[in-house]
């Protein structure tokens, strides 16, 4: 059975890839030049990760070992956040909450957030998740489009891509850490090791993700 595997703080991180997969459909047209596409399913974000090359911390180097088996290939999903933008580059914390349901296919939300925020910002390249204790496709990573100033104890956000499950009132959002859930785009793991009694190291560990919610 498929389960979640969380990313320990111990995994040393050398350089992460993000990108975006979408599956479009275009056409076009030879005599005129004119085209046309149709959006085939949601986009799905795709992550590469790699290790340094060369590792000489046991304890790294067995985090790192531990989390291409727990992958069990391409069965289990990893919860991958921006590491490099674990919290938003906004001032506004706090606990949010969605104001009113936001609909499947939405691009923005109004969220509550707790007492004393007002003045304080969500800005454009901050990350909000939502449905983060599913497993399934209510759990998204967001993009935020355009900062926003929290007033009245409310902030209205504008997130790409579109929610692809609603969010019912009440609900909460994440900013710290939210993820999305993706897995393996192959099924093999290798790495290598230099034993030695002279700084014996290991590394090339690496991970080709894609985000899945199947």
């Amino acid at each position: 059975m498929s389960r979640i595997v969380q990313l320990s703080d111990l995994v040393n991180i050398a350089a992460i890839t993000w990108g975006i997969r979408s599956f479009d459909l275009s056409r076009s047209n030879p005599d005129t030049g004119s085209t046309q596409v149709a959006v085939l399913g949601p986009m799905r974000r795709t992550c590469a990760i790699v290790s340094n090359e060369r590792e000489e911390d046991p304890e790294v180097i067995a985090q790192w070992r531990a989390l291409q088996h727990a992958l069990a290939g391409q069965v289990n999903r990893l919860a991958v956040w921006d590491f490099g933008n674990p919290e938003p580059r906004g001032t506004a914390r706090g606990e949010w909450r969605a104001a009113a349901r936001a609909p499947a296919g939405a691009s923005s939300m109004v969220l509550d957030v707790s007492a004393g925020q007002n003045g304080r910002t969500l800005l454009i390249g901050d990350w909000i998740g939502v449905g983060q204790d599913s497993e399934g496709p209510a759990r998204q990573l967001l993009h935020v489009q355009s900062s926003a100033t929290v007033a009245a104890n409310q902030l209205t956000v504008e997130f790409a891509p579109p929610l692809r499950a609603s969010v019912p009132a009440g609900a909460p959002v994440l900013w710290d850490r939210p993820t999305c859930l993706m897995r393996r785009s192959s099924g093999d793991a290798s790495w290598k090791a230099t034993p030695g009694e002279w700084n014996p190291f290991e590394g090339g560990h690496s991970l080709d993700l894609m985000e899945s919610w199947e």
